[in-house]
């Protein structure tokens, strides 16, 4: 009989040494007036951002975006910044992303703001699933919920952004 530590000894464990490190963070808040608020940061040896966003939940309509490059490795990195207010008064719905991309990514833009964003604005997402349906944001109530009624209330806002709201046409 084979044992399972026959398995692993002829399997070389490859040596690695950490060159760098990526993370983003994004915290959600609820603001005494309402507003849904996410704080986020994108750090790497080179970039620390940070952007802020307020959102209405209940037109899910991003009411202030502001972003600050703390660190940076190109002067003209800074300047950027100022294109997180044309985040505002867009809508969290499809299309978003494209929207994102075409304010403040590309050649007059940063990709790491706009990565961050988008991040940002999926999570906002997530956050804002079965509030127009009653629930607060992040609801521990629409958590609790069984998997089918969870389905129920959140398929039209999910439909096709992964295998299990697919709709095959």
């Amino acid at each position: 009989m084979t044992k399972y530590s026959d398995y692993n000894k002829y399997e070389r464990i490859p040596v690695k040494k950490l060159v760098s490190k990526r993370d983003i963070g994004i915290e959600a808040f609820e603001l005494e007036n309402g507003y849904l608020m996410l704080e986020a940061t994108f750090l790497d040896p080179y970039h620390l951002i940070r952007l802020n966003l307020q959102i209405d939940p209940k037109t899910r309509t991003i009411m202030t975006a502001k972003s600050e490059f703390a660190n940076h490795p190109h002067e003209m990195c800074s300047k950027v910044a100022i294109k997180a207010k044309l985040l505002i008064g867009l809508k969290i719905e499809r299309g978003i992303t494209k929207q994102i991309m075409s304010k403040i990514g590309g050649g007059e833009g940063c990709v790491h703001l706009r990565e961050l964003a988008i991040d940002t604005i999926n999570f906002a997402a997530t956050a804002l699933i079965g509030y127009n349906e009653g629930f607060g944001l992040m609801s521990r109530d629409f958590n609790i919920l069984d998997e089918h009624e969870k389905y129920q209330l959140s398929k039209g806002l999910l439909k096709n952004t992964c295998c299990i709201y697919n709709e095959k046409e």
